[in-house]
């Protein structure tokens, strides 16, 4: 199969791994470009000055669901209890915190 393989069609193999590689490297590449202008500019190199971020646990909504609690367990009646969210630890129920880099500037 390989025996039969043209200067054309390895150029074009060459190219499509090129290609593949440059997407994969793309995003990598923008974050890195970020990072730099964004220092260039004084701000926070993760967050851009934002000085808030979402919270990590709820992902900004503010509150989590609650585990299962003894009765959920059991199926009574057919009926399924509604998992009850609680309020998130992390943000205290805000939806966001404060980012470390951004605060300590």
């Amino acid at each position: 199969m390989m025996e039969n393989i043209t200067a054309n069609e390895l150029a074009g193999f060459g190219v499509g791994a090129l290609l593949i590689c440059a997407t994969i490297a793309a995003p990598k590449v923008d974050s890195f470009i970020a990072a730099s202008q964004r220092s260039s500019l004084g701000l926070c190199k993760r967050r851009g000055g934002l000085r808030m971020i979402a919270c990590p646990r709820c992902k900004g909504a503010g509150s989590v669901r609650g585990g299962p609690t003894f009765f959920s367990i059991f199926d009574v009646g057919g009926q399924q209890d509604k998992v009850a969210s609680i309020s998130c630890i992390t943000c205290q129920g805000k939806g966001n915190m404060s980012c470390f880099e951004c605060s300590n500037n």
